[in-house]
């Protein structure tokens, strides 16, 4: 049987608008905001006519919504009519954005396009009037799909296919790889907040249907959630917020005549959001896009502004240098502009500084302007900080007053060891800060116990968050993350130092 190879893909949402841009961006960046979901899916067209793979496989979310844009509707018939000139097969699975009730079912789609129904289909790839593949799939009835839709497949010995006119069934060679391709949400998959909502399924429901491959969509992260077989989501094409940084596109697959599957992520998204981490103390920390390399703090605004341009221009550089995909034309620029959040760690001198009205405000108005004549375009979300004031933290936690007995909350609300009063010794060395690093720099605050936090949520936020009028503006305590939960308690840790140690 020789190699089947497909591109794979999920979650377009062609049309959408990014989450969390200001509305003063500059023209030039707005515009490549404004097309960047169609730039991504035109990027995964050429992808397909450069490679020629058998079929090009999408796991729902084409359209951000049900009515889909008519732009949207134009594009995504007009990319699948170069692909069927070019023999390449096109699947299409319905998710929850763009479900079968919404408009967009009433395109009329070019031969050699497949869009599934509300029941699990199967329809055979072939070459040469034999079957090399068959590829399974259902759509989402409604934006609220609440089934089980892993459990309605099952492998095929036999399939229907049209030859000559009519309906014929035929066989599937023993060795032939069977592909599911779905929209849903499988167990706790890391990225998602609805486990339990849109056709929520298991890994061991899809391992028992005895499919090969399973290419899903819906999360927007890439990962591979298991081999044998493989359960895929390649992620979105065009990352819209924040939470969706770094490379963005899809995969290519190759299933080997061995049965073995090969996977190549191939970047697709014109606009990548990256987190850069820099620090204003001693001791450098790391990030997705750049970090203070050689350990030394940020002595003054000016030598941050500088060290945080610094880390941009490498992420920025690393995007440019990353070059064509392969297979791609030589004119293809895999990142035309990136987005980025500034986080700032330590502690020092400075964090007084930033903390003052404004500060921020017009640091963040400087990086954008230095980031305009950047290549790519690098444009500033915001600036996180991060800091903490320039004290010994052990120190203020051993004193008798009600600084340190608030600190001593706070360290066991992070669920850290409270050392006997007066006997520092009682800590490992350096006391509690050294004890709750977990290996992190020292100028990283401690990392907390999630538990711990959970139970902080329940005693003290609780009566805020869940009463009647904060649960509309705050939402429930339940919503918040661990790390949500971890910034509050860093935020109420600063505050106190600021105010009850006051110069």
């Amino acid at each position: 049987m020789p190699a089947f190879r497909f591109v794979h893909a999920a979650d377009l949402h062609l049309d959408a608008a990014f989450a969390g841009v200001s509305r003063d961006l500059p023209p030039r960046l707005a515009d490549r905001l404004h097309r960047a979901t169609f730039t991504a899916w035109e990027r995964l067209v050429d992808l397909c006519l450069a490679e020629l793979p058998d079929a090009l496989l999408i796991a729902g979310d084409v359209h951000n919504h049900e009515d889909g844009s008519l732009r949207a509707q134009v594009a995504l018939r007009d990319g699948c009519a170069r692909l069927a000139e070019a023999g390449v097969r096109v699947f299409i699975a319905h998710g929850n954005h763009d479900p079968l009730t919404s408009r967009v079912k009433s395109l009329r789609w070019p031969d050699g396009v497949t869009v599934f129904g509300p029941q699990a289909e199967a329809y055979p790839v072939t070459r040469d009037g034999r079957v090399v593949a068959v590829v399974h799939g259902v759509s989402h009835e409604t934006d609220r799909e609440g089934r089980n839709l892993a459990k309605r497949f099952a492998r095929a010995a036999t399939v229907q296919a049209l030859l000559q006119g009519t309906v014929q069934d035929m066989d599937v060679p023993p060795g032939a790889p069977q592909i599911g391709v779905l929209h849903c949400n499988v167990g706790t998959t890391p990225g998602s907040r609805d486990a339990g909502r849109y056709a929520p399924c298991t890994l061991d429901d899809l391992a028992a249907t005895g499919l090969d491959y399973w290419a899903l969509g819906h999360i927007h992260l890439p990962q591979v959630l298991r081999t044998r077989p493989h359960v895929v989501y390649p992620g979105s094409t065009q990352g819209l917020h924040i939470n969706e940084d770094g490379p963005r596109g899809c995969q290519l697959v190759t299933v080997h005549d061995d049965g073995e599957v090969e996977l190549e992520f191939r970047p697709l998204a014109p606009v990548r959001w990256q987190v850069v981490e820099v620090t204003i103390g001693n001791g450098g920390t790391g990030g997705n896009g750049g970090n203070d390399d050689d350990g030394n703090g940020a002595a003054s605004l000016e030598t941050l502004h500088g060290r945080i341009l610094e880390a941009m221009e490498r992420a920025a550089g690393d995007d440019a240098a990353a070059g064509a995909p392969s297979g791609m034309p030589s004119a293809f620029s895999p990142v035309e502009a990136t987005l980025f959040r500034v986080v700032l760690h330590g502690r020092g001198p400075l964090d007084r500084h930033l903390r003052r009205p404004g500060v921020v405000e017009g640091l963040l108005e400087m990086l954008r302007e230095a980031g305009a004549s950047l290549a790519p375009l690098a444009w500033v979300k915001d600036i996180e900080l991060r800091t903490r004031p320039d004290v010994d933290m052990d120190a203020l936690r051993q004193r008798d007053d009600l600084l340190g007995e608030v600190l001593r909350v706070a360290a066991a609300a992070r669920g850290l060891p409270e050392p006997p009063a007066g006997d520092p010794t009682a800590c490992p060395a350096g006391g509690l800060a050294a004890a709750s690093t977990n290996g992190q720099p020292p100028d990283v605050p401690p990392q907390p116990n999630p538990a711990a936090l959970r139970a902080l949520a329940a005693a003290v936020l609780a009566p805020l968050y869940d009463g009647p009028r904060g649960r509309r503006f705050l939402g429930p305590t339940d919503a918040l993350t661990p790390e949500d939960l971890a910034a509050l308690l860093d935020d109420a840790e600063r505050i106190c130092c600021d105010m009850l140690e006051a110069d």
